[in-house]
């Protein structure tokens, strides 16, 4: 597994990652407490190829444009030469002591390889060089997302961002301590 830090003009990579996923166990926050919640779809989708709605390629690489744009940094993850295993963008400056792990995808054949933690594990040394001392996260409420970032040592951010809570109000919203 091979991390890369990529350019702005890489960012159309986010096209090759099958975000499909078959979903067992979804969560919610109640009263403070992550819960399991009934599982709104089961199966995920991959993104769409052609359109430019919430779902598609074209607005996941502007995200990825918008956030690298304001002072993100895209990172790629590698197997076997050059083919893409996953992308991560975390803007280590988002605000003052506070990083921001804005985008996570590992590509469906990749999972459960050491890609997300990998990424992750940069993203981390990113923010940690940048002199953040927590970093934020808003996930998907999946048991495969939700599930990750607890074993990462997250927990629940109180109180949660309220512009990124704005963003993502169904996501599980974590902070990670970096120090």
């Amino acid at each position: 597994m091979r991390i890369e830090r990529l350019t702005p003009d890489d960012l159309s990579l986010v096209g090759r990652i099958d975000r499909s996923e078959h979903v067992e166990v979804q969560y919610s926050v109640v009263d403070g407490r992550l819960v399991e919640a009934p599982v709104v779809m089961t199966e995920v989708p991959p993104w769409d190829q052609s359109g430019t709605g919430p779902f598609s390629v074209r607005d996941k690489i502007d995200f990825c444009a918008r956030c690298v744009a304001a002072g993100g940094v895209p990172l790629g993850a590698f197997v076997d030469g050059d083919e893409l295993a996953g992308i991560a963008v975390v803007d280590p400056g988002f605000e003052p002591d506070l990083a921001w792990f804005a985008f996570l995808h590992v590509s469906r054949p990749h999972r459960r390889r050491g890609a997300a933690s990998a990424l992750w594990a940069e993203s981390v040394s990113v923010a940690l060089d940048a002199g953040a001392s927590s970093m934020y996260v808003s996930a998907t409420p999946t048991g495969s997302a939700v599930g990750f970032y607890l074993r990462q040592g997250c927990r629940l951010a109180d109180p949660v961002h309220p512009v990124l809570f704005a963003e993502e109000p169904e996501d599980i919203h974590l902070v990670y301590a970096l120090r």
